[in-house]
């Protein structure tokens, strides 16, 4: 099967990380503190050291408001940055289909760019969670909208640090949401990983495991 390390809002602590190992290192955004350009170019430099055959990363609030934003995917050399894009990964005898948002503030209404996010994705991420879903009750209703349209097996989160979890949204094709913040509030880094592997049988029959480090 296919297995998946999610790591988010590691906020520049990305080495005191230990991974377990995998087929495609995803991060969820805020890999930096406040957008400091010097964590961004190391952060690179750690995903080259990573042995994970395919790293995924979006942006979050952190990278979106900084000077580099827009030489986001330069800075990242050494991973497939999403920004309102897909890309189709092989793996492990498995075909998936990533999608990554930009960062957006939850929005009450209809966020228009959710309409990107296409039927055919496996696996979704967007920094911000979406509502009710590992949340804290802070997540985006118009994103929870845009999943149950498009129906992905995986959406990948974080953005909310006290909410870090998984939820299962019941619907034809089951889904799961996994918050997969690192950072406590107070930005120190615990470990724990969780295997997901109860919820694999449910996901349209693929075998995915997703590992989440915090």
């Amino acid at each position: 099967g296919v297995r998946l390390v999610c790591v988010s809002d590691t906020h520049g602590q990305h080495r005191k990380l230990t991974l377990p190992p995998g087929d495609v290192l995803i991060h969820a955004g805020d890999f930096t503190l406040y957008g400091k350009e010097e964590q961004a170019h190391d952060f690179n430099k750690w995903l080259a050291e990573q042995p994970h055959l395919v790293k995924v990363v979006v942006l979050g609030n952190h990278e979106n408001n900084s000077e580099w934003n827009k030489r986001a995917a330069d800075v990242l050399s050494n991973a497939t940055l999403l920004r309102q894009s897909s890309c189709d990964v092989e793996v492990s005898g498995a075909k998936l289909r990533f999608f990554g948002t930009d960062f957006f503030w939850p929005c009450k209404g209809e966020n228009p760019y959710f309409q990107d996010i296409s039927a055919e994705t496996d696996v979704l991420i967007a920094h911000g969670p979406a509502k009710g879903c590992a949340d804290g009750d802070k997540g985006c209703p118009s994103l929870l909208e845009a999943v149950k349209r498009s129906q992905p097996d995986l959406v990948i989160s974080g953005h909310v640090h006290f909410a870090r979890g998984a939820a299962l949204l019941s619907q034809q094709s089951p889904c799961v949401l996994l918050n997969a913040a690192n950072a406590a509030v107070d930005q120190k880094i615990e470990y724990l990983f969780t295997e997901l592997s109860s919820w694999t049988s449910e996901l349209r029959g693929k075998d995915l495991t997703a590992l989440q480090g915090l």
